[in-house]
């Protein structure tokens, strides 16, 4: 989804300044399973980033220190499954995996695609959600519609996302990174670029509800979502994957998504 390596320090510190969730920096030593560990703690802790996070998990703007979100509402049904509570432990979105690895949290998840490196050091979960690229642009632009005609465009985007090692494979196409979803809006609405490729959810946050600025063309080159758990915490993996079937099964996904404008058709394609 994104890479915020500027703010790793602030958001390693938010962790603890703000109380959402401290470390179990241990427990993936002890002879517990994953989801045995969960239950005698009580507590399911959730690794995410929150700066930048909207729709994903992002501070209440009407409730300060209070989290909002759709994968905040999701964390909240799996851990209803679990016979748990929920646990936020804010990190920022490239540690996520290291932190996760290191024991910082149980479950990392945050907008974190499916890729094959990932899937070599850390376990998935079924996915939850399938995004697409989407291009956004300024109103009154014409002649863009598809990645085509980004060649000899400017196209902001994130560093370390799907979205830019996809402009990346177009040579043709000036790739303007940033380490911000707010800094690539910005830089399209201020003319420093000429549109904006990021994920779906993204778009539908940052780029509908802005004045200056529209969605242009249907998605494409779909990705998917998942949670992610440490290589020795299958049990958890699985027991986290039965509350997705049954968030799945019972309508919860669907009515989140909805919630947040975010339910489209590439969702039939998991179930929701």
């Amino acid at each position: 989804m994104k890479s915020l390596k500027l703010i790793a320090l602030v958001a390693w510190c938010a962790a603890f300044t703000l109380g959402c969730g401290t470390a179990r920096t241990s427990t993936h030593t002890t002879t517990l399973s994953g989801l045995e560990r969960v239950h005698k703690a009580g507590v399911l802790l959730w690794g995410a980033d929150v700066v930048g996070g909207v729709p994903y998990v992002y501070e209440d703007p009407h409730a300060p220190g209070h989290y909002i979100g759709f994968e905040k509402d999701i964390a909240e049904g799996i851990a209803k499954h679990l016979g748990v509570k929920l646990q936020l432990v804010i990190k920022a979105w490239d540690t996520l995996i290291p932190e996760l690895q290191r024991g910082s949290f149980d479950i990392a998840m945050n907008g974190i695609e499916d890729t094959a490196d990932r899937a070599k050091i850390v376990l998935f979960s079924t996915p939850y959600f399938v995004y697409s690229q989407q291009i956004t642009v300024r109103k009154g632009t014409h002649g863009i519609a598809s990645l085509n005609d980004l060649e000899g465009k400017r196209v902001a985007t994130l560093s370390g996302t799907a979205a830019e090692d996809l402009l990346h494979s177009h040579p043709a196409i000036r790739v303007v990174v940033a380490p911000e979803i707010i800094y690539s809006y910005r830089d399209l609405e201020n003319g420093k670029a000429d549109a904006v490729l990021l994920d779906s959810p993204i778009a539908a946050a940052y780029g509908s509800p802005n004045p200056k600025l529209k969605n242009v063309g249907k998605s494409f080159n779909e990705g998917r979502y998942i949670i992610a758990f440490r290589n020795e915490d299958a049990t958890l993996q699985q027991a986290v994957n039965e509350a997705l079937d049954a968030m799945k099964k019972d309508g919860e996904l669907r009515d989140i998504y909805r919630r947040y404008g975010i339910l489209d058709e590439h969702q039939e394609k998991i179930g929701i």
